[in-house]
Protein backbone atom coordinates (compact mmCIF):
# COMPACT_ATOMS: atom_id res chain seq x y z
CA UNK A 1 0.00 0.00 0.00
CA UNK A 2 0.96 3.55 -0.46
CA UNK A 3 1.55 5.64 2.84
CA UNK A 4 -1.97 7.86 1.69
CA UNK A 5 -3.79 4.33 1.96
CA UNK A 6 -1.94 2.96 5.13
CA UNK A 7 -2.74 5.98 6.68
CA UNK A 8 -6.46 6.08 5.27
CA UNK A 9 -7.04 2.55 7.00
CA UNK A 10 -4.98 2.99 9.82
CA UNK A 11 -7.74 6.23 10.20
CA UNK A 12 -10.78 3.85 9.07
CA UNK A 13 -10.03 1.30 11.45
CA UNK A 14 -9.80 3.41 14.52
CA UNK A 15 -13.02 5.16 13.74
CA UNK A 16 -14.67 2.20 13.98
CA UNK A 17 -12.90 0.77 16.39
CA UNK A 18 -14.39 3.34 18.59
CA UNK A 19 -18.16 2.38 17.63
CA UNK A 20 -17.89 -0.97 16.71
CA UNK A 21 -14.72 -2.90 18.28
CA UNK A 22 -15.50 -6.75 16.67
CA UNK A 23 -16.04 -5.12 13.55
CA UNK A 24 -13.10 -3.53 13.34
CA UNK A 25 -11.14 -5.82 14.45
CA UNK A 26 -12.43 -8.29 11.85
CA UNK A 27 -11.96 -5.38 9.26
CA UNK A 28 -8.27 -5.50 10.18
CA UNK A 29 -8.10 -8.78 9.80
CA UNK A 30 -9.27 -9.16 6.24
CA UNK A 31 -6.62 -6.23 5.60
CA UNK A 32 -3.72 -8.25 6.86
CA UNK A 33 -4.94 -10.86 4.50
CA UNK A 34 -5.22 -8.99 1.54
CA UNK A 35 -2.06 -8.72 -0.85
CA UNK A 36 -1.65 -4.88 -2.38
CA UNK A 37 -1.92 -5.23 -5.70
CA UNK A 38 0.40 -5.63 -8.55
CA UNK A 39 0.38 -2.25 -9.42
CA UNK A 40 2.64 -1.37 -6.94
CA UNK A 41 5.43 -3.03 -8.28
CA UNK A 42 8.37 -0.85 -9.22
CA UNK A 43 8.69 -0.61 -13.19
CA UNK A 44 12.25 -2.45 -12.48
CA UNK A 45 10.52 -5.91 -11.25
CA UNK A 46 7.96 -5.51 -13.82
CA UNK A 47 10.59 -5.90 -16.37
CA UNK A 48 12.40 -8.67 -14.34
CA UNK A 49 9.44 -10.46 -13.85
CA UNK A 50 8.59 -9.93 -17.36
CA UNK A 51 11.80 -11.76 -18.56
CA UNK A 52 10.96 -14.53 -15.95
CA UNK A 53 7.61 -15.23 -17.91
CA UNK A 54 9.22 -17.19 -20.57
CA UNK A 55 10.23 -20.15 -17.93
CA UNK A 56 6.73 -20.76 -17.32
CA UNK A 57 6.17 -21.86 -21.19
CA UNK A 58 8.63 -24.64 -20.87
CA UNK A 59 6.57 -26.14 -18.26
CA UNK A 60 3.40 -28.67 -17.76
CA UNK A 61 0.63 -26.01 -16.70
CA UNK A 62 -1.71 -26.83 -14.11
CA UNK A 63 -4.93 -25.79 -12.59
CA UNK A 64 -5.87 -27.07 -9.26
CA UNK A 65 -9.36 -26.52 -7.93
CA UNK A 66 -9.01 -25.99 -3.93
CA UNK A 67 -11.58 -24.63 -1.56
CA UNK A 68 -9.64 -21.17 -1.60
CA UNK A 69 -9.01 -20.77 -5.26
CA UNK A 70 -8.24 -22.19 -8.48
CA UNK A 71 -4.65 -22.31 -8.16
CA UNK A 72 -2.04 -22.14 -11.42
CA UNK A 73 1.39 -24.48 -11.20
CA UNK A 74 3.94 -25.45 -13.32
CA UNK A 75 5.55 -28.85 -13.48
CA UNK A 76 8.94 -29.37 -15.19
CA UNK A 77 10.44 -32.80 -15.49
CA UNK A 78 13.92 -34.12 -15.26
CA UNK A 79 15.68 -36.05 -17.85
CA UNK A 80 17.45 -37.99 -15.75
CA UNK A 81 16.50 -41.36 -14.48
CA UNK A 82 15.88 -42.41 -12.44
CA UNK A 83 14.26 -39.44 -10.79
CA UNK A 84 15.33 -38.19 -7.22
CA UNK A 85 11.73 -36.98 -6.09
CA UNK A 86 9.56 -34.00 -6.72
CA UNK A 87 10.78 -30.49 -5.66
CA UNK A 88 8.13 -27.75 -4.58
CA UNK A 89 8.90 -24.07 -5.29
CA UNK A 90 7.08 -21.56 -2.95
CA UNK A 91 7.06 -17.84 -3.44
CA UNK A 92 6.45 -15.09 -0.58
CA UNK A 93 4.06 -12.18 -0.42
CA UNK A 94 3.34 -10.07 -3.38
CA UNK A 95 5.55 -12.33 -5.54
CA UNK A 96 4.52 -15.76 -7.94
CA UNK A 97 6.45 -18.50 -9.43
CA UNK A 98 7.86 -16.70 -11.68
CA UNK A 99 10.33 -15.15 -9.29
CA UNK A 100 10.87 -18.94 -8.28
CA UNK A 101 11.93 -20.35 -11.58
CA UNK A 102 15.96 -19.85 -11.99
CA UNK A 103 15.94 -22.67 -9.31
CA UNK A 104 14.07 -25.31 -12.40
CA UNK A 105 17.15 -26.28 -14.44
CA UNK A 106 20.01 -26.72 -11.69
CA UNK A 107 17.24 -28.51 -10.05
CA UNK A 108 16.35 -30.89 -13.39
CA UNK A 109 20.11 -31.23 -13.86
CA UNK A 110 20.21 -32.87 -9.99
CA UNK A 111 17.28 -35.48 -11.09
CA UNK A 112 14.62 -33.66 -9.09
CA UNK A 113 11.12 -32.97 -11.25
CA UNK A 114 10.18 -29.46 -10.14
CA UNK A 115 6.52 -27.87 -9.75
CA UNK A 116 6.27 -24.20 -8.91
CA UNK A 117 2.78 -22.65 -7.64
CA UNK A 118 0.55 -19.32 -7.60
CA UNK A 119 -0.58 -19.06 -4.10
CA UNK A 120 -4.00 -17.93 -3.65
CA UNK A 121 -4.81 -14.30 -4.63
CA UNK A 122 -1.33 -14.38 -6.29
CA UNK A 123 -0.15 -14.39 -9.95
CA UNK A 124 -2.41 -16.15 -12.06
CA UNK A 125 -4.53 -18.16 -8.92
CA UNK A 126 -7.54 -16.79 -7.66
CA UNK A 127 -8.49 -15.51 -4.33
CA UNK A 128 -8.63 -12.18 -2.81
CA UNK A 129 -7.02 -13.18 0.26
CA UNK A 130 -3.94 -14.88 1.69
CA UNK A 131 -2.80 -16.62 5.05
CA UNK A 132 -0.94 -19.15 6.60
CA UNK A 133 -3.44 -21.26 6.77
CA UNK A 134 -4.62 -20.80 3.35
CA UNK A 135 -1.37 -21.15 2.07
CA UNK A 136 -0.59 -24.48 3.94
CA UNK A 137 -4.06 -25.84 2.50
CA UNK A 138 -3.07 -24.95 -0.58
CA UNK A 139 0.52 -26.33 -0.59
CA UNK A 140 -0.97 -29.61 0.49
CA UNK A 141 -3.65 -29.92 -2.39
CA UNK A 142 -0.88 -29.16 -4.96
CA UNK A 143 1.08 -31.43 -3.11
CA UNK A 144 -2.45 -33.89 -3.75
CA UNK A 145 -2.59 -33.46 -7.26
CA UNK A 146 1.28 -33.29 -8.64
CA UNK A 147 3.32 -34.38 -5.40
CA UNK A 148 4.25 -36.19 -3.37
CA UNK A 149 6.61 -33.09 -2.22
CA UNK A 150 9.67 -34.68 -0.17
CA UNK A 151 11.85 -31.31 -0.44
CA UNK A 152 10.83 -27.82 -0.78
CA UNK A 153 12.40 -24.31 -1.52
CA UNK A 154 10.25 -21.19 -0.16
CA UNK A 155 10.76 -17.25 0.41
CA UNK A 156 9.89 -15.07 2.61
CA UNK A 157 6.15 -15.89 3.82
CA UNK A 158 6.24 -19.03 1.59
CA UNK A 159 8.13 -20.09 4.22
CA UNK A 160 5.98 -19.58 7.26
CA UNK A 161 3.49 -21.37 4.75
CA UNK A 162 5.77 -24.03 4.07
CA UNK A 163 6.57 -24.29 8.00
CA UNK A 164 3.31 -25.05 9.17
CA UNK A 165 2.32 -27.65 5.81
CA UNK A 166 5.00 -29.29 7.52
CA UNK A 167 3.96 -29.24 10.76
CA UNK A 168 0.36 -30.60 10.00
CA UNK A 169 -0.47 -28.93 13.50
CA UNK A 170 -3.94 -26.52 13.69
CA UNK A 171 -5.56 -25.71 12.12
CA UNK A 172 -4.49 -28.76 9.75
CA UNK A 173 -5.81 -32.12 9.53
CA UNK A 174 -2.14 -33.30 8.36
CA UNK A 175 1.27 -32.38 7.33
CA UNK A 176 3.25 -32.64 4.04
CA UNK A 177 5.93 -34.84 4.06
CA UNK A 178 8.79 -33.11 3.08
CA UNK A 179 12.01 -34.14 3.90
CA UNK A 180 14.41 -31.37 3.39
CA UNK A 181 13.80 -27.81 3.50
CA UNK A 182 15.17 -24.50 2.22
CA UNK A 183 13.99 -21.44 3.32
CA UNK A 184 14.99 -18.36 2.43
CA UNK A 185 14.78 -15.13 4.04
CA UNK A 186 11.82 -16.23 5.96
CA UNK A 187 9.83 -14.70 9.13
CA UNK A 188 10.50 -16.44 12.34
CA UNK A 189 7.87 -14.64 14.74
CA UNK A 190 4.13 -14.11 13.68
CA UNK A 191 3.05 -11.94 16.70
CA UNK A 192 6.07 -9.37 15.77
CA UNK A 193 4.52 -9.66 11.91
CA UNK A 194 1.23 -8.23 13.58
CA UNK A 195 2.51 -5.80 15.51
CA UNK A 196 4.81 -4.49 13.11
CA UNK A 197 2.20 -3.97 10.80
CA UNK A 198 -0.25 -2.45 13.51
CA UNK A 199 2.60 -0.08 15.17
CA UNK A 200 2.06 0.76 11.12
CA UNK A 201 -1.27 1.59 11.27
CA UNK A 202 -1.05 2.81 14.86
CA UNK A 203 -4.38 0.93 15.43
CA UNK A 204 -3.75 1.21 19.21
CA UNK A 205 -3.46 -1.20 22.19
CA UNK A 206 -7.18 -2.42 22.12
CA UNK A 207 -7.75 -3.12 18.44
CA UNK A 208 -4.32 -5.07 18.05
CA UNK A 209 -5.30 -7.19 20.93
CA UNK A 210 -8.71 -7.83 19.13
CA UNK A 211 -7.25 -8.37 15.55
CA UNK A 212 -4.11 -10.47 16.95
CA UNK A 213 -7.35 -12.91 18.57
CA UNK A 214 -9.08 -12.79 14.79
CA UNK A 215 -5.84 -14.42 13.77
CA UNK A 216 -5.76 -16.78 16.95
CA UNK A 217 -8.98 -17.98 15.40
CA UNK A 218 -8.13 -18.43 12.24
CA UNK A 219 -4.96 -20.38 13.05
CA UNK A 220 -6.57 -22.69 15.95
CA UNK A 221 -4.00 -21.57 18.43
CA UNK A 222 -2.54 -18.66 20.62
CA UNK A 223 -1.05 -16.63 18.19
CA UNK A 224 1.87 -15.88 20.42
CA UNK A 225 2.62 -19.57 19.81
CA UNK A 226 3.11 -19.32 16.37
CA UNK A 227 6.95 -19.12 14.97
CA UNK A 228 8.78 -20.40 12.07
CA UNK A 229 11.19 -22.26 14.53
CA UNK A 230 8.41 -23.49 16.60
CA UNK A 231 7.13 -25.19 13.72
CA UNK A 232 10.33 -26.48 12.38
CA UNK A 233 11.62 -28.27 15.42
CA UNK A 234 7.88 -30.07 15.75
CA UNK A 235 8.68 -31.10 11.91
CA UNK A 236 12.17 -32.50 12.91
CA UNK A 237 13.82 -32.56 9.15
CA UNK A 238 16.88 -31.34 8.05
CA UNK A 239 16.82 -27.69 7.28
CA UNK A 240 18.65 -24.78 5.45
CA UNK A 241 17.94 -21.20 6.23
CA UNK A 242 19.28 -18.80 4.08
CA UNK A 243 19.43 -15.00 5.33
CA UNK A 244 20.80 -11.75 4.55
CA UNK A 245 22.31 -9.24 7.03
CA UNK A 246 21.32 -6.59 4.70
CA UNK A 247 17.19 -7.87 4.33
CA UNK A 248 14.96 -4.73 4.49
CA UNK A 249 12.44 -6.73 5.00
CA UNK A 250 13.17 -10.05 7.33
CA UNK A 251 15.11 -8.85 10.49
CA UNK A 252 18.82 -10.45 9.83
CA UNK A 253 18.01 -11.73 13.41
CA UNK A 254 15.15 -13.67 12.39
CA UNK A 255 17.48 -16.43 10.27
CA UNK A 256 19.49 -17.21 13.62
CA UNK A 257 16.52 -17.17 15.48
CA UNK A 258 14.80 -20.09 13.56
CA UNK A 259 17.91 -22.10 13.23
CA UNK A 260 18.22 -21.76 17.05
CA UNK A 261 15.12 -22.68 17.91
CA UNK A 262 14.94 -25.80 15.11
CA UNK A 263 18.22 -26.85 14.62
CA UNK A 264 18.19 -25.90 11.68
CA UNK A 265 21.65 -25.16 9.37
CA UNK A 266 22.35 -21.22 8.95
CA UNK A 267 24.18 -19.28 6.15
CA UNK A 268 24.09 -15.91 6.44
CA UNK A 269 25.21 -13.60 3.26
CA UNK A 270 25.51 -9.75 2.56
CA UNK A 271 24.31 -7.04 0.21
CA UNK A 272 21.40 -9.31 -1.28
CA UNK A 273 18.60 -7.93 0.21
CA UNK A 274 15.33 -10.11 0.66
CA UNK A 275 14.17 -10.27 -3.18
CA UNK A 276 17.43 -10.31 -4.59
CA UNK A 277 18.38 -13.24 -2.66
CA UNK A 278 16.26 -15.57 -4.32
CA UNK A 279 17.07 -15.14 -7.63
CA UNK A 280 21.30 -15.43 -7.14
CA UNK A 281 23.09 -18.29 -8.44
CA UNK A 282 25.13 -18.37 -5.48
CA UNK A 283 22.14 -19.42 -3.40
CA UNK A 284 20.46 -21.77 -6.32
CA UNK A 285 23.63 -23.61 -6.08
CA UNK A 286 23.53 -23.43 -2.23
CA UNK A 287 20.24 -24.62 -2.11
CA UNK A 288 20.55 -27.63 -4.86
CA UNK A 289 23.44 -29.47 -2.89
CA UNK A 290 21.23 -29.46 0.76
CA UNK A 291 18.57 -30.95 -1.08
CA UNK A 292 20.93 -33.33 -2.71
CA UNK A 293 22.33 -34.30 0.98
CA UNK A 294 25.35 -32.17 -0.05
CA UNK A 295 27.71 -30.01 2.29
CA UNK A 296 26.90 -26.42 2.33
Amino acid sequence: MTTFQIRALGMALRTLDRVAPSRAARYAYDAFCTPPGQHLRTAAERRALQTLSANLDTAEAHRIETPDATVHAWHWRTSVTPSSGRVLLVHGWTADARVMTLFVEPLRRAGFDVVALDLPAHGRSSGKRLNMPIGARTVLAVSDALGPFHRVIAHSFGGLVTALAAEGGAPLARALPVQRLVLISTPHSLPRLLDDWGAGLNLGNRLQKNFAAEISIAAGRPVETISAGGMLKVAAMPTLVIQDDDDDIVPASDGPAIASTSGAVLRTTKGLGHRRIVVMPAIVRMSVRFLKGEPV
